[in-house]
């Protein structure tokens, strides 16, 4: 350039270097009209506008973190203790850290975010929290959690990964070329599953993908990631690596899924080439050198780099984005057929290429004809490519046939669980199938949302919540939308969903989803998916204590599915049946339950399915509730043996093996192994339900009952806080379900004296209960006789004996007949009856005894009371035995210094 023209350009970016950049070219338009001086001047201010902000950026991520006091190992955040650093770089600290408050063991990765504290970056970094909560993945790792340090530092708390890097174990291993290319097509199809569901990573490197020992690799760090939609976000954001960063991200354009193109390109090129490509941030739009040239010449497969694979590495990282590969799976797609010795695309070779790829792919039929001539070659390449696009006409009318959903209901779980070690597999089958579908089907939307809703069933009996719903949610939308109108098929969707919603501990919403499908069925036959919605709306019912409705609903779907013909007519009654029994259960009537279970069991063909496992587990907790321990036990122990055998050690029914496990040892009084439980229930359910989920929820509650059974009052009242936080988070306030984690909470605080705080909490929940569920549901019961102990404890006895006597002891389960004995003993005692209190609680002790068994803690309570009014009547030696009898057991389950230890210390002072 001549010293005149700088001077031009010097001076029209002097003119215009402080304007937006987007008024740039129209400002130079009304200075010059010479157009390659327009570009010469905003070439320079590209460089030194776009760059110096982005080396900006960089600077005050780098100063921000200065500034940020620095976290080490031993410290904590939140329940996390911080116990090794793993990681440090431009993005932020990752410590491996595990839990330290003592709720359950975990191991986690904590990755701490540098310079990313202001209101906007929080904002960004909740909405980034909220995409990997969604994005459960095979192969990614996952979001458990998220917060902030003291200082206002964004921290996640991710799933720990044992590996190595990608570049490292493939050095390390001595990993041929076609392993590479292995691990490779894993890694897009993983990506390209996160960006079917419009989330990008935007930082593919090999040190973001660990590879364990069994050689798969799981890809870390989607914390920098961006709803497709809000991809302009990431402009001059500076969180990138410039190594594997493609030139629109480098330049602060909008990104789309052609970046996650490019930089997996460039590992793919590294991968290739067996060691790494020199790239700086200057280099951004420059091609990069292909695989071939970048490789050592002592590398075994250098020679095979030549001409398929650098193509395909040239097209996945063209600094055009509109000249690579337009989607991850079109450049995994290119692989394939590299590996199966068909054209690839980015070669776009002609006739001659094409046949010499179709003589090594046919290489036996063309030695037969070696000899003939080069137009009969080309004959017979034109008869393959023929025959290869039918074969592939045929393979998708397969895939959208009712025999592919044949294939997938086989390997469905509750079909096959005989063959346990095939249930794994099935679970790989799921995953790999849920990619395939969506990727496939797409020009098929009435097949693809039959695929949905078949997939997302076999999630469902898999015990994979998560993804059940979504794939559920997905193919109603679909089944409803005006261009496609499947109303049958929508609403035998929203039966399922509505179970998956009620199984969440959302019963309202599950209600809700099942009405609306029997809306969509008026006038309709469609007997089958009435009596399977039926069938969904008692669990609805049931979820919500609405029992006689729910038996009402029940007993419609018995009565349809009883009249259907067909061969799956029993196991499909045996179901409902089941539910019915399970219904019963809930409602406390133990012996209508148990029969409905052994009549389900009795007419099962077969033992080791699915059923029979729900059903024998069910039946052993109405023997747990029933004293009958040494029965229940072997049942719960064989089914989790069988449910990790069936369905890998991360699902729900595991999950359900927990709790029924932790019930059985707490009511049996053993109080450790309880504990072993609860713990590992909760640690489980992070992965299979999420944090905040109702199941969740529901195990904090659980768990917090143990605390309190053991004299943990400040720990029970935590967990219970914990629960009823979740509940109203997730259903509000007044659900049924809410109110009962507040009643629990309410009880508490009674029981330690606190009547101010618990009152509005027992006002709430006592009123609302009685609104919302019949009179004899349990969770109506038991807030009654809360409020009834609160007036007692507050000394409003006549408030109190008033409510007991509207209460009959008819059919009352048997925790809210001990309560009810527990209201009655204390208002003879405030009424100094010491006579009267002594008789009921003698019938309270008989009543745990019996159901509990003699040397049971909930036994030994009740003679810790007894006790107490026989020392009132001056029966000094009868007390005495009551507490011999009482103390051995509570000193061996309950904590030191607890509230009824101290006050058992006391009688035995007083018994002398």
């Amino acid at each position: 350039m001549n010293t005149g023209k700088w001077h031009g350009v010097r001076d029209l970016f002097d003119q215009v270097c402080d304007l937006p950049q987007e008024q740039w070219r129209a400002h130079l338009a009304q200075l010059t009209d010479d157009a390659e001086l327009t570009e010469e001047v905003c070439a320079l201010l590209q460089a030194q506008t776009v760059g110096l902000s982005r080396v900006r950026s960089r600077l005050d991520t780098i100063i921000s973190h200065a500034l940020t006091p620095e976290l080490d190992v031993g410290q904590r955040l939140g329940p996390w203790r911080l116990v090794d650093k793993l990681a440090s770089g431009g993005m932020g600290t990752v410590f491996q850290a595990e839990r330290a408050d003592g709720l359950y063991q975990r191991t986690v990765a904590i990755k701490l975010l540098h310079g990313l504290s202001g209101a906007a970056e929080s904002e960004r970094l909740v909405a980034e929290r909220q995409i990997l909560a969604g994005l459960q993945l095979p192969h990614v790792a996952r979001l458990y959690d998220g917060g902030s340090t003291p200082d206002g530092a964004p921290y996640l708390v991710m799933e720990y990964v044992q590996g190595v890097p990608l570049d490292r174990y493939c050095s390390e291993n001595d990993v041929g070329l076609k392993q590479r290319l292995g691990m490779f097509l894993a890694i897009c199809e993983t990506v390209q599953a996160a960006h079917e569901r419009l989330v990008l990573h935007c930082d593919l490197k090999p040190s973001n993908v660990l590879v364990g020992d069994d050689g798969q690799p799981v890809l870390l760090d989607f914390g920098v990631a961006r709803m497709l939609n809000d991809s302009h976000q990431l402009q001059a954001a500076g969180f990138c690596t410039p190594r594997y960063a493609s030139p629109e991200l480098v330049r602060g354009d909008t990104v789309g899924v052609a970046s996650d193109v490019y930089s997996l390109g460039v590992m793919l090129l590294e991968l290739l080439g067996g060691g790494p490509v020199p790239r700086e941030l200057h280099d951004a739009c420059r091609p990069l050198v292909a695989p071939s040239d970048n490789a050592s010449p002592t590398l075994a497969w250098r020679r095979q780099l030549r001409g398929d694979l650098d193509a395909i590495a040239a097209m996945a990282c063209h600094p055009d984005s509109a000249s690579r590969y337009q989607s991850v799976h079109a450049l995994s797609s290119d692989i394939r057929r590299y590996l199966v010795h068909k054209p690839v695309g980015a070669r776009q070779g002609g006739r001659l290429y094409a046949l010499r790829k179709g003589v090594r792919r046919h290489w036996r039929a063309f030695s037969v004809g070696v000899v003939g001539t080069g137009l009969a070659g080309l004959f017979a390449l034109s008869l393959m490519q023929a025959r290869e696009q039918a074969e592939q006409e045929a393979a998708i009318a397969r895939q959208v046939s009712d025999f592919l959903i044949g294939a997938f209901e086989t390997a469905d779980p509750r079909k096959r669980t005989e063959r346990g070690e095939l249930e794994l597999t099935a679970r790989q089958l799921l995953d790999n199938a849920t990619f395939r579908v969506a990727r496939d089907l797409e020009d098929a939307p009435v097949q693809l949302a039959r695929m949905r809703s078949v997939l997302g069933q076999a999630y469902q009996n898999l015990g994979v919540p998560l993804q059940a719903e979504k794939l559920l949610r997905e193919a109603a939308d679909s089944l409803l939308d005006p261009r496609i109108g499947r109303a049958v098929d929508a609403a035998a969707v929203m039966s399922d969903l509505s179970i998956e919603r009620t199984r969440s501990g959302d019963g309202a919403a599950g209600l809700e989803m099942a009405n609306r499908g029997l809306a969509l069925l008026v006038g309709r036959g469609a007997k089958f998916q009435k009596a399977q919605i039926y069938n969904a709306q008692a669990l609805a019912l049931t979820n919500l204590q609405q029992f006689d409705k729910a038996e009402q609903a029940f007993n419609r779907s018995i009565e349809i599915h009883s009249a259907l013909p067909g061969q799956d007519g029993p196991a499909r009654l045996a179901m409902v049946k089941h539910n019915l029994g399970l219904m019963y259960w809930r409602w406390g009537k133990q012996a209508a339950a148990e029969q409905q279970f052994r009549s389900v069991i009795a007419a099962l063909p077969r033992r080791g399915t699915s059923l029979s496992h729900a059903v024998e587990t069910r039946l052993a907790q109405i023997l747990r509730e029933q004293g009958r321990y040494a029965e229940a036990l072997p049942l719960l122990q064989e089914g989790m043996q069988r449910a990790i055998a069936l369905y890998g050690p991360q699902s729900s029914f595991v999950l359900l093996q927990h709790e029924a496990l932790a019930d059985l040892y707490q009511d049996w009084g053993d109080y450790r192994s309880a504990d072993q439980q609860h713990q590992a229930r909760l640690a489980l359910g992070e992965v299979v339900e999420g944090l905040d989920s109702i199941g969740q929820a529901m195990a904090l509650y659980n768990y917090g009952t143990l605390q309190e059974a053991r004299g943990d009052l400040a720990g029970a009242e935590r967990l219970y806080r914990q629960s009823w936080e979740i509940r109203k988070q997730k259903l509000g306030v007044d659900s049924p379900i809410s109110m009962r984690g507040e009643v629990g909470l309410a009880q508490l605080l009674t029981s330690r004296g606190e009547f101010q705080q618990a009152w509005p909490l027992i006002e709430h929940a006592d009123a609302g209960l009685a609104e919302s569920l019949p009179e004899d549901a349990p969770a109506r019961l038991e807030a009654r006789l809360v409020r009834i102990q609160w007036h007692i404890g507050a000394g409003e006895t006549e408030v109190a004996a008033g409510l007991l006597d509207t209460l009959t002891m008819i059919d009352m389960p048997y925790p809210q007949r001990l309560q009810r004995y527990e209201a009655e003993a204390l208002l003879a005692e405030a009424a100094g009856d010491s006579a009267a209190a002594l008789a009921v609680r003698q019938r309270s002790l008989r009543l745990a005894a019996a159901t509990f068994g003699e040397s049971n803690p909930e036994s030994a309570r009740q003679r810790v009371g007894v006790a107490g009014c026989l020392l009132l009547l001056g029966r000094r030696s009868e007390a005495q035995t009551e507490l011999e009898l009482a103390v051995p057991v509570l000193r061996a389950q309950l904590l030191p210094g607890s509230a009824l230890l101290q006050q058992v210390d006391g009688l035995l002072a007083q018994a002398g």
